[in-house]
């Protein structure tokens, strides 16, 4: 049967076919109403560009290493992964440090990495659909990789719970249990990056001034509660090293994540990023990287909606041309396996479809209420259909 991590293995080679431009910096500019200003042309000298395989041999005595993502960016994630491996095997005590889980959550990535819960368990317990909600193919394989080689996820982000306080509220109104929670200082210093967060917020704006100062504060709650958890790890031992991987907007020009590392141990490190040239934010990095753009692969799915009721999976509705309907499958019914794996969450669901393609085969086994009472199980095989 083909599957999407047989896909991934195929393409991470042909999807990395780039350039790396050292010490590539874009320039963010604005025109006298504020708006980003167009962006000057770059050429690249192919004879002054490197390879990945040379800048991870320039790199390898820096302890910090910043890779940029867009989040939905798959070129993005299998850039990360290239780096990751490639850091793997150089000396010191690596470990990975993600922006997509949240620091209350480190006990059970550590539990995961360790054997002992589950990837459904896992992805449950970090709350992965309810806070981060990205497919999670993009981030699958940087996890298995780190799990198996023995390298630790660090959990680098602020709680939801705190973030959202801290918008409705601010820093100076949170309550005793949350403002336990921030991280150790604040710089507000840095004005060209108050500057461009400040043009993020009018392209999608709500309130006026005085809600852009609760989601600076937010931005700023996130790239310090990051960089802490950074600064610990490193902090730890001259030994220690990081990749660390969040968005391109707390990774571009140093301003979010790496200066405030910087502020508290002293070490600069490098950032890393892909070029977007359809982008006019973000734009800068030590190493800028020109890769081929990739897209996941297409999803197969049963297009059903589903519900979690009294601790069963429900059925609640199809999609149009729905394959599970065609074969029979009907509302109401609760999903009992898929492929014989028992489902018991909204998640093992996901986790059991997450290598499944458009036409593959599934067998969905279903729990029905009979007509005149009691229940009956039964299975249905069909042919998964495409995410659209």
């Amino acid at each position: 049967m083909i599957t999407q991590s047989s896909i991934h293995r195929k393409r991470i080679a042909a999807a990395l076919v780039l350039a790396v431009v050292c010490g590539m910096a874009i320039a963010i500019n604005f025109d006298s109403e504020g708006q980003p200003a167009p962006m000057v042309p770059i050429v690249v000298d192919h004879e002054s560009s490197t390879t990945l395989d040379t800048l991870l041999a320039t790199i390898a005595d820096e302890r910090v290493v910043y890779v940029g993502e867009t989040h939905t960016a798959y070129h993005d994630h299998l850039l990360q992964l290239e780096v990751l491996k490639g850091m793997a095997d150089q000396p010191g005590k690596l470990a990975l440090g993600v922006e997509w889980i949240q620091a209350r959550f480190q006990p059970v990535v550590d539990r995961y990495l360790a054997g002992g819960i589950s990837e459904a368990e896992f992805l449950k317990g970090i709350e992965y659909y309810e806070r981060w909600r990205f497919d999670y193919r993009l981030y699958r394989p940087l996890v298995e990789y780190a799990r198996a080689n023995g390298i630790p996820i660090v959990a680098l982000n602020a709680a939801k719970e705190l973030t959202s306080a801290v918008s409705r509220l601010g820093i100076d109104e949170l309550p005793d249990d949350l403002r336990a929670e921030l991280p150790d200082g604040y710089d507000f210093s840095d004005k060209r990056y108050e500057e461009s967060l400040r043009q993020m917020f009018r392209m999608h704006p709500v309130g006026g001034e005085g809600q852009f100062e609760r989601f600076y504060q937010v931005q700023l709650t996130w790239d310090e509660t990051m960089a802490q958890n950074v600064a610990d790890y490193l902090a730890a031992g001259d030994d220690h090293r990081m990749l660390v991987l969040a968005g391109k907007g707390h990774v571009s020009g140093r301003s979010g994540i790496p200066n405030r590392v910087t502020r508290r141990i002293g070490l600069k490190g490098v950032t890393v990023a892909s070029f977007d040239p359809g982008s006019r934010l973000f734009n800068e990095a030590d190493y800028m990287v020109l890769a081929n753009e990739q897209r996941l692969p297409a999803a197969g799915i049963m297009r059903v909606m589903l519900e979690e009721r009294d601790g069963a999976v429900v059925i609640s509705d199809f999609g149009a041309e729905s394959p599970a309907e065609a074969a029979g499958v009907k509302k109401g019914d609760s999903i009992v396996a898929i492929n014989g794996e028992p489902v018991s969450s909204f998640i093992d669901v996901k986790v059991l479809m997450l290598d499944q393609l458009p036409g593959n085969e599934i067998d969905l086994t279903v729990q029905r209420e009979r007509v005149f009472g009691g229940t009956k199980n039964d299975t249905y095989r069909f042919a998964l259909a495409a995410a659209n």
